[in-house]
């Protein structure tokens, strides 16, 4: 019966995250809880569906397009001591209030995207320094690590606006990004005994099969289908957290 409904669930989750950033676990995670799995297993599977197929998505994004390599790097590493921070969070701090707040800001972002319908259709002039860039990628390590959700939004924004990439890009970079700060938690939730195998096999494979198919789509429909699903998505979890619901 987990099987029938885990994988499906994490199918759908995958196929709309890797369309528009807004992030699987806004709908796994409340599933996995109902399903009797505590929050730091959900929390673990959920990493470990990331780490499965966010190089995936970031391949048939970027595929063919200019990337600042050097930048992602140093964002990884940036997040990566983000991320080792964010699983304290997540063992020992109720994220609730935080949530809230992050909601406020998705919806923020979310207000953004929709007034500028051109954010992102073209690369422009950076208006961030590459620096500045990648010293953002430490919160928003810490935020990938306990929850995730929306940190595509967050990414692909600074991306876009702060260093002038197109959306489609950005949202690939993010999905590069991520790929090593999942792969960082998981290896901390799984030292932890937050692993179960009847949980993350059957979400693994119904997320990896969810975003190979989504990010086809994305890179095929391009920004103005990415940027719809963004603020619509956004819009949709930015609530979600808002309402701690």
């Amino acid at each position: 019966m987990e099987f029938a409904i885990v994988l499906p669930v994490a199918f759908l989750a995958s196929l709309l995250s890797a369309m528009s950033g807004a992030g699987s676990a806004m709908l796994t995670t409340p599933v996995w809880l109902a399903l009797g799995f505590p929050l730091p297993v959900a929390i673990a599977s959920n990493q470990l569906n990331g780490a499965a197929w966010t190089l995936l998505a970031a391949r048939n994004y970027l595929k063919g397009r200019r990337v600042d390599w050097g930048l992602i790097g140093v964002m990884i590493l940036c997040g990566l001591a983000g991320a080792y921070v964010g699983t304290m969070i997540v063992r020992g701090v109720d994220p609730r209030l935080l949530q809230r707040v992050i909601g406020t800001i998705i919806l923020s972002l979310v207000v953004v995207v929709a007034l500028n319908p051109s954010l992102g259709r073209e690369e422009r002039e950076p208006a961030l320094s590459r620096a500045v860039t990648a010293l953002l990628a430490f919160p928003l390590g810490v935020y990938e690590s306990f929850f995730g959700s929306g940190n595509g939004l967050f990414t692909s924004l600074l991306l876009a606006k702060g260093r002038g990439q197109t959306l489609v890009v950005s949202l690939g970079c993010y999905y590069q990004i991520a790929f090593f700060w999942n792969c960082f938690a998981v290896a901390i939730y799984s030292s932890a005994g937050l692993a179960d195998a009847r949980l993350m096999l059957p979400s693994t494979v119904g997320s990896v099969a969810g975003a190979y198919l989504g990010s086809r789509i994305g890179r095929h429909k391009g920004h103005d289908w990415v940027r719809g699903l963004f603020v619509l998505l956004g819009g949709i979890l930015g609530l979600k957290l808002v309402l701690g619901r």
